[in-house]
């Protein structure tokens, strides 16, 4: 199993090769941060795609330059679909503030717990071999 951290999150591939980002507690994520994130999250990934999720249940914050950089193509590039999930009732209105305000370019919604989320991600894809791919529609 991959794994990486930052000052910021903690990072793995899951044997299913679904990248898990944890926010370490605390966190203040700066643009400066959030670039060192997204660039060591994108070479654990190696040169494939994948499909995020992002345990946000500790508290931390965010700067408005730092959820802007999020959504551009760099940042985006190997991010398939994100579940992002919190129990906590803060990040769940900065959560759904950001989604009304920067629109994200690959699927992102919101869960309460892992096993939802992950149920969630597995319906957009499917793992054949090393890369995902999207599941054709019925």
């Amino acid at each position: 199993m991959k794994k990486a951290e930052t000052s910021v999150a903690e990072m793995r591939i899951d044997e299913d090769g679904i990248l898990n980002i944890k926010i370490k507690k605390g966190a203040h994520l700066t643009l400066e941060k959030i670039q060192e994130y997204f660039e060591v999250s994108n070479n654990l990934l190696g040169d494939r795609s994948a499909l995020v999720l992002f345990d946000a249940s500790e508290k931390y914050s965010i700067t408005e330059e730092a959820k802007a950089y999020g959504q551009t193509e760099d940042a985006t590039k190997k991010r398939i679909a994100i579940a992002f999930v919190t129990n906590s009732m803060a990040n769940k209105l900065m959560f759904n503030l950001y989604l009304k305000i920067y629109k994200p370019k690959v699927p992102t919604k919101m869960f309460s717990n892992k096993t939802s989320a992950l149920s969630w991600l597995k319906t957009f894809f499917v793992l054949p071999g090393e890369k995902f791919v999207r599941k054709k529609k019925s």
